[in-house]
């Protein structure tokens, strides 16, 4: 049973997740009418995120923020990992893309570059999916990247397994659109963002 307050609660992680939309959609509201009022210095993180998905749910396009995100696909299935580069890139430009066909390419593409999130399949020619995640996240409860997992298996237990080993979501592959990935990928940054710099930060 997870303790309460333990942040590798998948549920606990929703909560926040909800709670972080709705102060964002607050504030913005608030600053629009209260142009004056100071923002707090924390409100930048959660715009490109939440508003995002917020401008989707109305129809509008995706609003425009600076930051580069890097994201790195970790998959041995040409035909999904293209698919979903390509999705993304079409999404924004803010996009860079990395791609690795194995586990060892994309451990050794991570520790050389900055990479925000990795996109990783749990099943790999040369080595397990999940030696890859505890390398990526040795502490599952204080992550310093965001990792989003993904499966061949439609058995249940994979799922909880890798989320309890540091992965912010997993999908079953053959299931998952390019929407749910980005929307994963952009919540899964929003929640290591929530971490302590110490553990978020890593040198390059």
């Amino acid at each position: 049973m997870e303790p309460p307050g333990d942040l590798s609660s998948p549920f606990l992680r929703g909560m926040m997740d909800q709670f972080n939309f709705y102060v964002w959609s607050l504030l913005t509201t608030f600053s629009q009418v209260f142009p004056a009022w100071p923002t707090p210095p924390w409100f930048p993180i959660l715009t490109p995120i939440y508003g995002t998905d917020l401008m989707r749910s109305h129809g509008v396009g995706a609003m425009p923020y600076t930051p580069t995100t890097s994201v790195l696909l970790i998959d041995t299935n040409d035909t999904d990992r293209i698919r979903f580069a390509a999705h993304l890139k079409n999404c924004s430009p803010d996009y860079t893309i990395f791609e690795a066909t194995d586990g060892q390419s994309g451990l050794d593409l991570y520790r050389s570059r900055r990479i925000d999130c990795v996109v990783l399949s749990l099943d790999l020619p040369d080595q397990s999916g999940f030696r890859v995640l505890v390398d990526l996240v040795p502490i599952a409860s204080r992550p310093h990247v965001a990792v989003v997992a993904l499966t061949d298996r439609t058995k249940s237990g994979v799922h909880p397994i890798a989320m309890q080993n540091g992965a912010y979501a997993c999908f079953v592959r053959q299931f998952t659109s390019g929407e749910d990935l980005e929307r994963a990928i952009l919540r899964a940054m929003a929640f290591v963002g929530q971490m302590p710099k110490e553990d978020r930060y890593r040198a390059v």
